[in-house]
């Protein structure tokens, strides 16, 4: 898959781009289905998706929590698995943000990424202020300059399914149902990094993922798989995730800690990528180590059960 960051010096494509635009933030089933329509529209022509970084929203609104569902290079891990020919990244900056409708679609759209064929949906907005709607790319359909596809919200059970309501159940804890709309278990990809070694002295060593970047799910206790994404040590293991501010320790920044069942290795500086496979139970703060290494004990031994045929 190509990566484009910028819209200048883009080889042409003589059969022009189909791609898919939007933000593609957790990469849900409706987002791959979006993808799916601009490949089987593509009559033969290249296929792109079109999105922004940072994120318009994180754009606008820096000083709001964090939302992100997942970080740029792992909606590009992503993109890369659906057989994508192109990525096109465009930096949301000011000149991004102040482009008219009307440039973004002839200037960047047309002239810069050759685009033959577009998919959205209904709700897409683009340009200064969000003047850009579905409305005006079909008059550029009309004048037979691009084919437009407008694809449906994909439901699940009567309900939609979008970035908002993956943000929402992550945050209640759902992890069954955010995987019924990925398709998938929701990773958190990240470096290993060095913590206080409290897991170590109680005789739970853990591997620790800063939550900076992404949105933190509900604080507690999940069942995981955790893969190691380097070439080298490569592999997926099991183990006991434990998702907050460590209250019976004080309070500190959100990170998740994972105890890896039968491993030993050190992973500092290794980027891995923990799967949530199922939520256990709420975080607690405990009155003492010796009530919190017991509650670890049962739940390693419930975790390692759920986790026997996955």
């Amino acid at each position: 898959m190509l990566i484009f960051r910028c819209v200048e010096n883009i080889p042409k494509d003589d059969s022009g781009y189909s791609v898919a635009i939007g933000n593609f933030d957790g990469m849900h089933l409706g987002h791959q289905s979006v993808i799916e329509i601009a490949r089987k529209k593509s009559n033969k022509s290249s296929v792109g998706v079109v999105t922004f970084e940072p994120h318009p929203r994180q754009y606008f609104q820096k000083k709001q929590p964090i939302f992100r569902l997942m970080k740029s290079k792992t909606r590009q891990r992503f993109l890369s698995s659906f057989g994508i020919d192109a990525l096109f990244e465009l930096p949301f900056n000011s000149s991004l943000a102040n482009l008219s409708p009307k440039d973004f679609i002839e200037t960047v759209l047309l002239e810069k990424l050759n685009v033959r064929n577009i998919v959205v949906g209904p709700d897409f907005r683009f340009g200064k202020n969000r003047e850009g709607s579905v409305s005006l790319l079909k008059r550029y359909q009309e004048k037979n300059i691009l084919d437009l596809h407008i694809a449906n919200p994909f439901m699940i059970e009567g309900k939609v399914v979008s970035s908002s309501a993956l943000r929402q159940k992550l945050t209640e804890g759902s992890v069954i149902e955010v995987t019924k709309m990925l398709s998938r278990y929701y990773e958190i990809e990240g470096v290993v990094e060095k913590g206080f070694q409290r897991g170590r002295n109680l005789g739970f060593p853990t591997i620790n993922i800063g939550l900076r970047d992404t949105i933190v799910p509900k604080h507690g206790v999940y069942a995981v798989l955790v893969k190691i994404l380097s070439c080298n040590k490569e592999r997926t293991l099991k183990g006991a995730a434990s998702i907050g501010s460590r209250p019976t320790y004080g309070e500190y920044e959100p990170n998740i800690e994972v105890f890896l069942f039968d491993f030993d290795e050190n992973l500092y500086g290794e980027n891995v990528c923990i799967s949530l496979v199922k939520f256990v139970r709420p975080e607690v703060k405990f009155n003492s180590e010796k009530e919190l290494i017991s509650q670890m004990k049962a739940d390693c031994e419930t975790i390692e059960n759920l986790l026997v045929n996955v």
